[in-house]
């Protein structure tokens, strides 16, 4: 996120914060309304790159997963050789664009000298050293599929380690994603179609790949996030031109990543990722952050004071899930996107207000419609802008999507 663009972010989020601050909220509706901001304040301006840690043995495809997941060729691959010898932090895609903070480690249970030089004993003994200096964010523990037989006790007794150091040194409990990489290569050899379980031969290898990985993570008493099987191969020309692209289930490593980080590395994680569902997810974490800030707002009931704190909310929101899709907007064009949806807060509000007056003879109901109204058209402003932003349709869609928000708020919606 440019200089710029975290202090637009800031500006509107102090708006919001002292204009809530003046609020006649009830003690419950203070303590969620105190909840939605501190998410809202992780989310956007305290938003910062993530910090993944990739560990496992040579040649399991640490790289690899690198370049499929953000679909570039950045880090060093080698098919023989032990290929990454420095254990260290590295910014992807460069030094002069950051955009992830990666932990490119050597691999565990090495017999050969990498490639690059290295300055420790061992691989534990470096990565100990980087991790004492910036703590992970999340371990992506890789192993190849026809390795999941093998014996893998030790490494795991190194990872177990390596959280272990972690938590004594930062007092964090790093979450931990197993990744069956080269699941191409399970039987039959000739099957090299998407998607891979699609074959009943290799599907039942594939399964018996992950429940192994399941058994040694519970005999090792490590918590586990998820496990996936992945392909990530994929062929680079000089330019870094897609060649060959052989991926699969890289969108869920994404994915499930984006549910392992703290909120303020998840914004900039959902940017930098390729996959779309990776980036909605997010999307949607501020939209219904935002929805539920609205909703509460709603239940003012001084008549037209929040309009100015609604806007606000929704044009923040705009502009957090345009920089999800990769464009920086103003205020101002956040703006004229929702009036652009019909949603404009002059006639949203008097119909609000129409609401509040038609129940006035049952003031608690009242209260509820309002609360309502004004979630749903901020949870249908959010839906339009992923549809416009993330999806890449047309204004008349996006509109389509408004209307139909609205509608699946009361349904989804928890104040």
């Amino acid at each position: 996120m440019s200089n710029e663009k975290e202090s637009n972010f800031e500006s509107i989020f102090s708006n919001i914060k002292a204009q809530v601050d003046k609020l006649p909220l009830s003690g419950k509706s203070k303590s969620k309304m105190m909840d939605k901001l501190s998410d809202l304040k992780e989310l956007t301006v305290d938003a910062r790159e993530p910090r993944i840690a990739l560990v496992g043995r040579r040649g399991a495809g640490k790289s690899s997963l690198v370049n499929a997941l953000f679909s570039e060729e950045k880090q060093l691959v080698s098919s023989v050789q032990a290929g990454t010898g420095k254990g260290k932090w590295l910014w992807y895609p460069s030094e002069e664009n950051k955009k992830i903070r990666l932990l490119d480690s050597r691999g565990l249970g090495e017999s050969e000298k990498p490639l690059e030089q290295i300055e420790n004993k061992t691989a534990l003994e470096q990565l100990q050293k980087e991790v004492e200096a910036e703590q992970p964010d999340v371990f992506l523990f890789l192993i190849k599929a026809k390795e999941t037989d093998a014996r893998i006790e030790e490494d795991l007794q190194e990872l177990n380690k390596l959280r272990e150091f972690i938590w004594n040194k930062h007092q964090y409990d790093v979450p931990v994603i197993c990744i069956v990489t080269q699941v191409d290569e399970l039987d039959p050899p000739y099957y090299k179609q998407i998607p891979f379980d699609a074959n009943p031969e290799k599907a039942k290898n594939i399964a018996t790949a992950m429940e192994l990985m399941e058994k040694r993570f519970k005999e090792s008493e490590i918590p586990l996030l998820k496990i996936i099987p992945v392909c990530t191969y994929v062929d680079f020309d000089e330019t870094g031109k897609i060649l060959y692209d052989m991926r699969w289930n890289v969108d869920e490593v994404a994915s499930y990543l984006i549910d392992s980080l703290p909120n303020e590395a998840k914004i900039k994680t959902a940017k930098a990722s390729q996959a779309i569902s990776a980036k909605k997810k997010v999307a949607q974490k501020v939209i219904m952050t935002m929805a539920g800030i609205a909703g509460i707002i709603g239940l003012e009931p001084i008549p037209f004071a929040d309009m100015p704190l609604l806007t606000a909310v929704q044009a923040l929101m705009i502009m957090a899930i345009a920089y999800i899709a990769g464009r920086e907007i103003s205020r101002t064009t956040a703006v004229e996107f929702i009036g652009a949806m019909g949603a404009n807060l002059g006639l949203a509000f008097a119909v609000r207000e129409g609401v509040r007056s038609a129940v006035k003879l049952i003031p608690a109901a009242g209260s509820v419609i309002s609360g309502a109204v004004a979630g749903g058209v901020t949870y249908g402003i959010g839906q339009a802008g992923v549809a416009y932003f993330i999806d890449g349709n047309d204004l008349s869609k996006a509109k389509k999507v408004f209307e139909d928000g609205k509608k699946q708020y009361k349904k989804r919606a928890k104040y």
